[in-house]
């Protein structure tokens, strides 16, 4: 039977009034559950799916659509007694008129609990409740809408579901312990009448993978051959005939570092091949060719990879490394097996529903085996949704007997040589070695005194030779080096252009093909205008000006010292877009490009016009091309900061508040839906800190420690790894913040824990208190490490004679190896026990404040990976 209920709301106070008993119902759409529609309002956040439960019929879902669904997963198995809708503030036609409301406990095969047709509101902000009858327990509930009262789209404010809550008590104090590659969990059992708890972990916080279900009174579970060094999180909950449970979960554990061995696919004379002789750019070969940067992609969902030794090895680990795109493309489930003739395999471990956290992410796994074999397999059954595979890398790791190479890596060639601009050369070169631990670029003005030297990373083939005087000519030279010694030179010269404006400007940049002139240009800037644009239009001239000048003192110089400025009237032109040094598209020159009408500076014009300059400070900073964060914060929503600091800064302050008006109560879909950027993440950050400074310093960090190849950012961050960031720009811990902007959750949480090891520079838990009226130019005294590449011992300087200092050394996988006491002029740190690598080494005041970052090559035999 269906009983219906009609209930007013006003427009400030929901209240509820039935004589159903509604009250004494759980609201089960309050119980921590997740909602998922089937159309996600792209056009307005105000507008998307968090507002259907979010007890308040002010807000609203819409969607262009008349055939909808709208999905709860419960927290736990329920039994539903009522469900109520609520129709919004305007447009009746759009209000629900036809569904079907179902449950289902996988998500996938669903049961009819309740059907309405012709259902009207009689007014807005109006709930309608309906009654359930049935008494099966259920963990997912979706409203499918099939008709609108006329409109072609529907919309409604809220969406409840009341019941009670079915199947055993949930589990408590769930706690998780690693010991080597091992956890073990336990928990306390509540219930009386559970059949058994179901295990499963993630290690990403998303993904969780069903490990295995346990006999009812069982607390303790352990889960055995986990991937080394890597995080996981458990969830347990309770399970019987009528339904499951609300989860327990554990806090956040990681396993330990892998044990040291050689990497057999080192060995000389070694073989790979696959299932499909894989040859070209993206063939087998480049598994074991060291290099993140290149990969192996198989046309078709399951491949397997055998590697060949020389001689037989001990193989007792291995590690994949995940490709640079397409996740679904991952190996998902393998097996890897140990063989001595190629056709009789022995499985030594075996994988399955395992994922990547990103890309170029390497994952590696510990197994027992004392038996030497000749052939090893990779065996991929699986991948994750694809119709093919990719890795970047296959290590396999253990004892043999074969030889690695000796001597110097092989030296570059082909080193070419672009003059750009009058500020910028591009070199690029082939990279031949396989055994290099670094290449080293230096550049002279006269062929003999090489006063410029730049460490590059393993694999480089390309540079941008920034911050050059025009019609200079450049000399360079590269090699590559290890800890055998180094290759041979090889040389390059080229000449700058000039750096003089042109006075015509022809566009060749998307649609873009007008003739600019310039009309004006100082030591700063350069003003382009199409011919639409009114030459007795100047204001832009001064401001602009300014605002160039107080980007390059904050964020520091952008390789070309002026900023070139194109406005357009013409018709057709709208928007903006911008133009960094790294783009040849717009001749390597750092441009804002805009379209609209210039006549006024409005607050549109004036806020456009930073906006574009605010990008080229996003994907140009420090020398490095991209912006890793612009998939979190999209196209705006750091601008919105960027450009209230600068007009702050320029004593533009009826500009700046009408900035903070037009954005503080902006609303975004994006990382999640109905975040508030400015209001709770850049604008808290901004005033509790050191505001100008800590915009800097976030850029300075991601260029001293996040990932890059060849110039660029090879990814983009996670936003566990934007809010650590963003912790070590404003010097302290963000994660309170990004709980009220964000909402933390398991994957958040797994994250920034990562982030914190993968990037260690450390901040206080809370605000220190901050002085927010000048620029922070406080200068921290450098302290040098030599020589670099190092073997055997370092030595690092110290910032001050009298104070003591803590100098620590890091592996670029958090894990410290050495932390000493030092005082004085210098210390030096006993570095021969340590695999060659690239490591960091920290030096710390008293106050356990970080003053210097080192990057640093120990070369001591074959590399570290």
């Amino acid at each position: 039977m269906m009983t219906r209920n009609f209930t007013k709301l006003s427009l400030f106070a929901v209240c509820l009034c039935s004589s159903l008993g509604a009250l004494a119902q759980t609201d089960l759409t309050a119980n921590a559950g997740t909602v998922t529609v089937q159309y996600n309002n792209d056009d307005n956040a105000k507008e998307n799916y968090q507002s259907i439960t979010d007890n308040d019929v002010n807000t609203k879902y819409y969607t262009a659509h008349t055939d909808i669904w709208i999905q709860y997963q419960s927290a736990y198995s329920a039994i539903l007694s009522q469900y109520s809708v609520s129709s919004a503030n305007d447009a009746s036609t759009r209000d629900p008129k036809d569904w079907v409301l179902l449950g289902s406990n996988d998500g996938s095969n669903w049961v009819t609990l309740d059907s309405q047709t012709a259902q009207t509101f009689a007014a807005r902000y109006q709930t309608n409740t309906y009654t359930v009858s049935g008494t099966a327990a259920y963990l997912y509930f979706r409203l499918h809408i099939t008709a609108s009262n006329g409109a072609g789209a529907i919309q409604f404010s809220e969406w409840r579901l009341s019941g009670s809550a079915a199947g055993p008590a949930a589990p408590t104090q769930l706690t998780a312990s690693i010991s080597g590659y091992n956890a073990y969990l336990s928990w306390s059992d509540n219930s009386t009448n559970e059949t058994g708890f179901i295990i499963s972990s993630s290690i990403d916080g998303v993904t969780f993978n069903t490990l295995d279900t346990v006999a009812a009174n069982v607390h303790h579970y352990a889960d055995s051959g986990l991937s080394v060094g890597t995080a996981y999180i458990y969830h347990v909950r309770a399970i019987n005939t009528v339904g499951v449970s609300a989860i327990a979960k554990s806090g956040v554990v990681r396993t330990a570092a892998a044990p040291y061995a050689i990497d057999l696919t080192d060995y000389v004379n070694g073989k790979v091949s696959d299932q499909f002789n894989t040859t070209g750019g993206e063939g087998i070969a480049k598994t074991v060719d060291n290099s993140i940067y290149t990969k192996y992609l198989a046309y078709n969902p399951t491949t397997w990879v055998i590697y060949h030794l020389a001689n037989p090895g001990v193989a007792t680990q291995y590690a994949i490394t995940s490709g640079n795109d397409a996740d679904g493309r991952d190996p998902k489930n393998w097996v890897f097996e140990g063989s001595n003739d190629s056709t009789t395999w022995v499985t030594l471990h075996s994988e399955t529903n395992q994922v990547f956290t990103g890309r170029q992410k390497k994952r590696t796994f510990v197994f027992s085996n004392t038996t030497a074999y000749t052939y090893y397999r990779l065996n991929i059954t699986a991948n994750n949704g694809d119709d093919l595979i990719q890795f970047s890398e296959l290590e396999i790791y253990g004892t043999g007997s074969g030889s690695l190479p000796t001597g110097a890596p092989a030296a570059p060639s082909d080193l070419v040589t672009t003059s750009v601009s009058g500020n910028q050369i591009i070199l690029d070169w082939s990279d031949n070695a396989t055994t290099e631990t670094s290449y080293r670029l230096e550049r002279s003005a006269d062929s003999s005194n090489w006063d410029f030297s730049k460490v590059l990373n393993p694999n480089s083939t390309h540079f941008y030779s920034l911050e050059l005087s025009p019609f200079t000519t450049y000399y360079y030279r590269v090699r590559a080096e290890n800890s055998a010694g180094n290759s041979a030179w090889v040389y390059a010269s080229d000449t700058t252009l000039t750096n003089a404006p042109p006075a015509t400007w022809k566009e060749h940049w998307f649609e873009h093909r007008e003739l600019l002139s310039l009309v004006y240009s100082n030591s700063s800037i350069n003003m382009y205008y199409d011919s639409a644009v009114p030459r007795t239009v100047t204001w832009m001239n001064d401001d602009m000006t300014k605002v160039w000048d107080y980007v390059k003192s904050n964020y520091g110089t952008f390789s070309d010292p002026k900023l070139n400025m194109v406005y357009h009237s013409v018709s057709g032109f709208s928007g903006g877009h911008p133009a960094t040094v790294f783009d040849s598209s717009h001749d390597y020159r750092n441009v804002a490009d805009l379209g609209g009408d210039w006549t006024t500076r409005s607050d549109w014009n004036l806020g456009a016009s930073i906006h574009e300059v605010g990008h080229i400070v996003e994907g140009g900073s420090k020398g490095v091309m991209n912006s890793p964060a612009f998939a979190i914060w999209h196209d705006s929503k750091w601008m919105e900061i960027f450009i209230y600091d600068v007009e702050k800064r320029l004593g533009w302050n009826d500009d700046a508040q009408g900035t903070y008006n037009d954005v503080i109560g902006g609303v975004e879909n994006y990382p999640k839906p109905g975040t508030h950027w400015f209001r709770d993440w850049f604008y808290p950050i901004y005033s509790r800190s050191d505001s100008s400074a800590a915009l800097n310093r976030y850029f300075t960090l991601l260029s001293e420690y996040f990932p890059q190849h060849n110039g660029e950012y090879t990814r983009d961050l996670n936003l566990g790894e934007f809010v650590h960031f963003w912790s070590g720009a404003v010097k302290y811990s963000l994660k309170k913040q990004a709980d009220t902007a964000f909402k933390w959750d398991d994957e958040l949480e797994m994250q920034f824990k990562q982030a914190q090891i993968d990037f260690p520079f450390t901040y206080p838990d809370e605000p220190v208190v901050p002085d927010t009226t000048t620029i922070d130019t406080v200068k921290v005294p450098t302290c040098h490490v030599w020589p670099n590449p190092a073997s055997g011992y370092v030595n690092v300087s110290l910032p001050g004679k009298v104070a003591k200092y803590v100098v620590s050394l890091y592996g670029i996988n958090g894990v410290k190896h050495i932390s000493r006491i030092a005082q004085g002029n210098s210390i030096s740190l006993n570095v021969s026990g340590l695999p060659g690598g690239l490591y960091i080494v920290t030096v710390a005041d008293e106050r356990q404040r970080v003053v210097s970052r080192q990057k640093i090559i120990v070369s001591n035999g074959r590399s570290s990976k």
